[in-house]
């Protein structure tokens, strides 16, 4: 059996599932800014409040198997990663602190809104980051990181922040067609009309600039010749039909196009960075711990994983249907 691969299906996993669970109630948050109704921001803010803070969950969960499965990967990510990884979790608990101060007081909500898409902006931007500073690969040498902090503020990472922050807003508009009242669905329609080419656009432009700027990856379009242009070509028909029914669809539409539009692009990340843990630089079995901590990962997942579904699919099936005006509590 082959452990490392195991853990790191798991991990994939994980943080697809923080990703699309996250992502929406993130761009939710950054949607506030654009709202300048109260009763709208309100109506909102109601609709993720049952369940958006247990979708970072996951995260977590993604970061413990990287540390107990992966520690020599883990040795060389952090410290390359260390400045968006660090922003990243003070913006998470600057949002979890504005939603809740936001609650208990009336005269200084707005501010709080603004602080909880701030949070939200800085968080998604620098998981984009993350993600742009991983694709430009990581300097290793002697299985340690030999490059710089600075690395990760090159212009493949920020371009890569940008998008994620507006794929984000993508799923935080079809969250609000899916949930909301009539007035905040025509405001999540105009916004989908807007970010869903937006981010479109700004997806080619980092596989085009990734492609340019990193062999590695120019390798593997040559070795997936048909895959990959494949789920690009998926990728522009997703979001076209998501942009065309942004105003007239089921109110599941777009919500369901926006997490395959983000399915699509982690399938297409999967086949360019496997089998590497640390792109394009040490291998899943290179970068192993023991099989001894492998398995303590796998049984912790599945004791873990089960729980954490059946309490998510629970909050999620209780409060399906749309958001009440007056929010949950009435």
């Amino acid at each position: 059996m082959d452990l490392p691969l195991l853990s790191a299906s798991f991990l994939t996993f994980a943080l697809t599932l923080y990703v699309i669970l996250d992502g929406f109630d993130l761009g939710v948050g950054i949607l506030l800014l654009l709202q300048p109704a109260m009763p709208s921001r309100d109506h909102m803010v109601d609709s993720i409040t049952p369940t958006w803070d247990g979708n970072e969950t996951w995260i977590i969960m993604a970061g413990v198997t990287v540390l107990a499965a992966f520690p020599v990967a883990y040795a060389i990510l952090l410290p390359a990663l260390y400045l968006p990884v660090i922003f990243m979790l003070l913006a998470l608990g600057f949002r979890g602190v504005s939603f809740e101060f936001r609650v208990q007081t009336k005269r200084h909500r707005r501010k709080c809104d603004i602080a909880f898409a701030a949070g939200s902006i800085v968080a998604a931007f620098m998981q984009g980051l993350i993600l742009g500073g991983l694709m430009q690969g990581v300097r290793v040498q002697n299985l340690h990181f030999a490059g710089s902090v600075l690395d990760i503020f090159r212009p493949l990472p920020v371009i890569s922040g940008i998008t994620l922050v507006v794929g984000y807003v993508v799923l935080g508009g079809g969250w609000l067609k899916l949930k909301s009242n009539l007035s905040v669905q025509q405001f999540a329609s105009r916004c989908l009309r807007v970010s869903t080419p937006l981010f479109a656009v700004l997806f080619g432009i980092v596989c085009i600039y990734a492609v340019n700027i990193q062999p590695s990856i120019r390798s593997e379009w040559m070795s997936h010749r048909i895959a990959l242009p494949c789920l690009v070509g998926l990728f522009a028909v997703l979001a076209g039909t998501l942009t065309a029914l942004a105003k007239k669809s089921r109110p599941t539409m777009p919500f369901f196009l926006g997490l395959l539009l983000f399915v699509v692009g982690i399938s297409g990340i999967v086949l360019i960075v496997f089998p590497n843990i640390v792109p394009f630089s040490l291998s899943l079995w290179d970068a192993a711990s023991s099989s001894t901590s492998q398995k303590f990962v796998l049984i912790g997942a599945a004791l873990v994983t089960p729980v954490v579904l059946v309490y998510s699919g629970f909050a999620y099936w209780i409060f399906r249907g749309r958001t009440p005006e007056n929010g949950w509590g009435e």
